[in-house]
């Protein structure tokens, strides 16, 4: 098993990418610390499938914008597990609301909303990860494929994960040789952002994309879980896209 012994926190687990790569870790012999924001009830089944196929897991939560949340998080961490050998940042925040609005509607606490949770809160959960982990430890951020090449839609959400971007390959620098920090930039993946389409949205979606279908949220666990473990341990500072080639258009 490839995590086999290491103590892995995946922040916004409890649905889509972030509770696929929670339930794959598992499997691969990690101890998972499941990360929520919106309550323990939504967080529950992800720990109990992990929990029957004889994982080890536990939930912790917190708001990864709030610093006192998130000190909070680590210090429970830290007295249940001792360190932290693995850290992803998935969680983040796609508000439907502002996804298509157009740039003379687009207000600044938009903006502070999005960036608190997506490029803050990365940023808050590596400062702390990095204080209980030892050499040879992995960082893995979030980022999307129009943060690399732009896009019509979704500005304030790309801008937030531009920043991500950014934030790796200077942590990757700052924190070597002791912890590596990559990032997994997404393209449409079949998770609940696809219920704000409808079909002839998902459809103009899919032509778009070489490969004609969405990503699996497995097929982003298995990104995640390479980077994650030691098959990666000469890997830092990039960026790898997952996006069934919509970004070579």
């Amino acid at each position: 098993m490839r995590l086999e012994g290491k103590r892995a926190l995946v922040t916004g687990s409890s649905q889509g990418i972030g509770a696929e790569i929670a339930r794959l870790f598992a499997r691969e012999g990690a101890t998972v610390v499941i990360n929520h924001r919106s309550g323990q009830k939504h967080s529950e089944p992800v720990l109990n499938s992990i929990k029957r196929t004889g994982g080890r897991a536990f939930a912790v939560h917190a708001d990864v914008s709030d610093p006192s949340s998130v000190d909070s998080m680590y210090a429970e961490i830290k007295g249940r597990l001792g360190g932290l050998d693995v850290l992803v940042n998935t969680a983040g925040l796609a508000d439907s609301t502002l996804w298509s609005l157009s740039v003379d509607r687009i207000k600044l606490d938009m903006w502070k909303r999005v960036f608190a949770v997506d490029a803050f809160g990365t940023f808050l959960c590596t400062q702390g990860a990095a204080r209980l982990m030892k050499r040879g430890s992995s960082v893995v951020n979030v980022a999307s494929t129009p943060a690399l090449v732009g896009d019509t839609e979704g500005l304030v959400y790309a801008s937030a994960k531009g920043a991500v971007v950014s934030m790796t390959r200077m942590l990757a620098k700052m924190l070597a040789p002791k912890i590596r920090v990559n990032c997994m930039a997404f393209g449409s993946f079949d998770t609940t952002w696809v219920d704000w389409l409808d079909k002839n949205q998902k459809d103009s979606y899919k032509q778009a994309i070489p490969m004609g279908r969405f990503g699996r949220p497995r097929e982003a666990a298995n990104l995640a879980l390479f980077l994650a473990s030691d098959e990666s341990s000469f890997i830092t500072g990039q960026v790898v896209v997952a996006d069934g080639g919509e970004a070579l258009r």
